[in-house]
């Protein structure tokens, strides 16, 4: 039997521990009297070094460039809850609410009310999770919303009910982007924010400074950062040439998206020492959005970019040995991208990479898809016969016989699983009448 002693000091250690466990999971904003934000975790002060979405076959490329936290929107929490345990990574986890572009009602108190306890029931299952970091509620749920006033009513009622029930994070919500109205509205109808989230592609040297201007003097997280999107274009900003005459959006290479990467975290993070709590590149995964390389850090198969490098070379101060090819040049004959039905299609390509390489090309359907918010498009089809062949200067294709709107990619690929990607949409018109 055990005797008195011997339980008195199991029950002792396990207080001990239960209150270990409890501390781990603490996490806090310090702010000094000049108004200097400090994220703390574990008594110690913390920079989210992040990314959206990771899957089991990247993880392990995101541990190795020095990721540390890991970005979820809803329900896939459940499996990569999992994956930070094994890495010792924390976790923002999103909470979804609805979104009125696809629906959802804010005038409906029935839909709230459901929408309140689904979120309830799903912070009393997580909240007792070390690796939880933030709770961040919605996703750009403002985005082509017309009744935003009641919507951030909702998301401080939200807030209120998750500091009571676990008072031991900090929590946020993500926009898109902003502007003066929408700052003055989360100030108003949002006091019970610690933080915000801000997803923001392009530029992020200018916009921080902007954020104090219009009055948030709360810290935040750039919680989505990236390549420019097919959105972006406006005049010649960035030296980002125009859509196509049909519309398609012209796409950077990876290797042109790599320090975009690099420079966001830099000017949205690193600059900004007391107001940014951290970064989440988007995304550490594969992703159909226009195109199935547009935001994919990883490709379809696995492939490492330079994006990635990127995200490596910023957090842990070395690039990779293996670093990924680098397209050095990426320039169609005929920049409209104006076909007939089988004409040659004619790009100069180079590239370079410390190791060997090989190239391949591959043409798609382009996509029809119009939705906006990163919301769920199919992947688009790859046509199973195309011929081309390497010229002297780069890549020589076969146009499709049948007319359409297409994308050719090609993919500069090492034996060791990185990648460089380029692609150049076109259109096939029966009878083109050329200038």
């Amino acid at each position: 039997m055990i005797n008195k002693f011997k339980l008195l000091c199991l029950i002792s250690l396990t207080v001990i521990l239960a209150s270990a466990t409890t501390a781990s999971a603490k996490v806090t904003i310090e702010t000094d009297s000049k108004g200097y934000h400090t994220l703390i975790r574990n008594g110690e002060p913390y920079i989210a070094k992040g990314a959206n979405w990771p899957s089991p076959s990247t993880i392990d490329a995101f541990v190795k460039a020095g990721g540390n936290s890991i970005r979820t929107y809803g329900k896939e929490i459940e499996r990569m809850l999992p994956m930070a345990k094994e890495h010792h990574l924390t976790i923002m986890a999103g909470l979804h609410i609805g979104r009125e572009r696809q629906g959802f009602d804010y005038n409906d108190q029935a839909k709230l009310d459901e929408q309140f306890e689904t979120i309830r029931a799903k912070i009393r299952k997580y909240k007792d999770e070390p690796e939880i970091l933030f709770w961040a509620i919605g996703n750009e749920p403002e985005l082509q919303a017309q009744n935003t006033v009641i919507l951030w009513k909702e998301v401080n009622r939200i807030a209120r009910m998750i500091r009571e029930e676990d008072p031991s994070r900090p929590i946020i919500t993500v926009v898109a982007s902003f502007d003066q109205n929408k700052i003055n509205e989360l100030l108003k109808y949002c006091p019970d924010l610690d933080a915000l989230g801000v997803n923001w592609y392009g530029p992020a040297d200018k916009w921080p400074e902007r954020l104090k201007q219009f009055g948030w003097t709360k810290p935040y997280l750039l919680t989505e950062f990236g390549p420019l999107g097919y959105w972006y274009y406006r005049g010649n900003e960035m030296n980002m040439p125009p859509p196509t005459a049909w519309g398609a959006p012209i796409e950077q290479t990876s290797t042109e998206k790599a320090p975009l990467y690099a420079e966001n975290w830099r000017n949205g993070v690193v600059a900004r020492p007391g107001q940014s709590l951290g970064g989440y590149a988007f995304m550490w995964s594969p992703k159909q959005e226009r195109t199935h390389t547009w935001f994919s850090m990883h490709l379809l198969t696995g492939e490492r970019t330079a994006m990635v490098d990127a995200m490596q070379t910023e957090w842990t101060g070395s690039p990779p040995t293996n670093p990924a090819p680098e397209i050095l040049i990426w320039q169609p004959e005929r920049p409209s991208g104006e076909f007939a039905p089988g004409d040659p299609v004619k790009i100069a390509v180079k590239w370079q990479c410390n190791r060997p390489t090989k190239i391949s090309v591959e043409i798609r359907t382009e996509t029809t898809a119009t939705k906006i918010g990163g919301d769920p498009e199919p992947i688009t089809t790859t046509l199973e016969e195309i011929s081309w062949h390497e010229t002297a200067d780069g890549i020589e294709v076969k146009a499709p016989q049948e007319p359409g709107k297409y994308r050719i990619f090609a993919l500069i690929t090492t034996t060791d699983h990185t990648a460089a990607t380029a692609n150049f949409p076109i259109r096939i018109t029966a009878n083109l009448n050329r200038p």
